[in-house]
This record gives C-alpha cells, structure tokens and sequence, in this order.
C-alpha cells in the first residue's frame, strides 16, 4: 500500500470533529495543541516489537490496542489524565495493504475507546520486525504527578487487580487504569506508584530504590490470578502460581504507597469497581523481602522482565 494512500486511509479515521484544544490535526507536519491552562504535561512513548511484545500470529486489532493501552498505563501510573496521543507504525516485509489499514484502524478506535486521541504520527516499510510505536501526552495539576520516588516508611504497598498468567492473552486485552488512578488521586495522598509491566517484583524493587526505602511483601497477600494457577497446571513440571504472579509482567495493574489508613479505606471498597490488595509495608530498612506464608523470609529478587541491549 502506497504512504499517501495509508495517510489519506488514517485522515478519514479522523473524520471532521475535532476538540478544541486541537488547532492542528492530521496532515501537517506536526500537531499544534493548546495545553490545557493550569495543567503540567505528562509525556511517554512505548514501543511494541513483533517477537518481543507479540507473536507473529497475534491479530492486528490486538496490536494495535495494546500499543496504545500499554502507553496510557505509564499515564495510569502517574494518575495523569490522558489528553491526545501520536502513532507511528514501521510496517515488515511480510505487511501488506490490509494489514496496514487493520493495524491503523485498532490503533484509532483505541484511542476513541480509551479517551485519547490520535493528533498525528508516521509510517514506514522496514525489513525488520512490524514496529508500533505509541507517544501519550496527559495532564495533571501542577505538582501532582505521583512517582517511583516518594515512597514512605510506614506507608502500604497495595496494588489493584489479580498479577501473573498475562501471557494467557490477558496481555493483549487489558485496560489501563487510568480511571482507577484518577479515583485513588482524588481520594489519597499517593506517595509512589507504577504499573506492573515488568513483573510485581521487578517494579516493587524500582520503587523501593528510587524511594531509598525498605520493602516487605507478603505472599499470602499477593493477589494470584485465575491465569496463573492454569499455567502453573500446564507446566512440566508444575511451576508456582505465586511465582507467576511476582515475576510474569504484562499484568498493567497499578502498585502503590498509601499510608496505612487509606490502604484500609481502598481495599475495603476498591477503586472504580475493581479490587485492591494490600500487599506489605515500606521501611527505614534497606533489605527487602517476601515473607512466605510459613513465616519465613527470603530476599525479593527481580525476577521479572530485563530489557537487554546489544
């Protein structure tokens, strides 16, 4: 399929609507935005690789949602709420026409469905793998953006949903939770928080260190999901639900430090109608550990998702 004709294809995605503070679309070289007033911008960008974060069977419509709903867990993750997004998209050698308009397509009605929407980006052939790249702009009050840094001694550490098993294809399906973060934010004074995408351990450690904080986990706290107990069955031989759980990733649920009296109020009624877990404690302490349910503790080692770089 020829650029122009992909680019005219996504130009009437964008139909004729546009927000007001949209001055400059689809068709230029670059969006022109009018930053809400009072607001402090919130900028990520994720990239998805075939045969790193998809199959090379997964269907278009899969990567192109998770492509975007992967980006706006980072927005989640700092409670900013999300405001446009640009796309850019290298299609393989094995890509064709269909495939194209498919992927660009999901990657449009994503960002409908999720309230954010596309203002811009690129496309391109390359010989490598089929590359989606997503860039997310949110706002938040000035100061407000909660980060991996400001965990407390004596806060706790919650996290939403049910973790392990993502591969199963939840990790193709999920939804970000922005809603969920906005109602936390509003209701708590959040001291740190990120998503779990490379595994409960790998981004509880993250906290702890860019917090300069101790951790304790509890494994019999740890919310374990239906997921993981099946691939923990079809393993041989059988694995550990919980290790599934602590290290899978791709989970994009939110971890969190509360003081202990709203960890209470949020686990007791969960946020946006889905469950809160509380699941240890940060200390003055620098060891982290996980206390197993006989009462013995090991230490909490990342065991989750490690980018590697040549």
């Amino acid at each position: 399929m020829a650029e122009l004709d992909l680019i005219q294809f996504i130009r009437n995605l964008a139909g004729h609507a546009a927000p007001d503070w949209l001055k400059v679309g689809i068709g230029d070289d670059a969006a022109v935005v009018a930053a809400p007033a009072g607001r402090e911008l919130v900028v990520t960008t994720d990239m998805l690789i075939e045969g790193t974060h998809f199959r090379p069977d997964a269907a278009a419509e899969q990567i192109g949602y998770k492509a975007m709903a992967r980006c706006l867990s980072d927005l989640a993750a700092m409670a900013a709420r999300p405001l446009c997004t640009v796309a850019a998209v290298a299609f393989g050698p094995a890509g064709d026409a269909e495939t194209a308009r498919r992927i660009s397509r999901a990657l449009w009605d994503a960002a409908e469905r999720l309230g954010t929407p596309i203002v811009g980006g690129d496309v391109s052939s390359s010989s490598g793998p089929l590359n989606v790249s997503v860039t997310a702009l949110g706002t938040v009050a000035p100061g407000r953006a909660i980060l991996r840094s400001g965990a407390l001694p004596g806060d706790a550490v919650c996290v939403t949903g049910r973790l392990g098993g993502s591969l199963r294809g939840r990790h193709l399906t999920f939804v970000p939770r922005i809603v969920e973060a906005q109602e936390l934010a509003e209701r708590c004074e959040v001291h740190a928080m990120i998503d779990v995408s490379d595994g409960l351990s790998t981004d509880a450690l993250h906290i702890a260190e860019e917090s300069s904080v101790g951790l304790i986990l509890r494994a019999d706290a740890i919310p374990v999901s239906d997921d993981a107990v099946a691939m923990d069955r079809e393993a041989d031989p059988p694995d550990c639900p919980l290790r599934h759980a602590l290290d899978d990733g791709e989970d994009y649920e939110l971890v969190f430090c509360v003081s202990k009296q709203d960890a209470g109020s949020v686990a007791a009624t969960g946020l946006a109608g889905t469950p809160v877990s509380i699941i240890g404690a940060v200390t003055s302490e620098p060891d982290r550990f996980l206390v197993l349910p006989d009462g013995s503790r090991e230490p909490l080692r990342s065991g989750g998702w490690e980018h590697q770089t040549a």
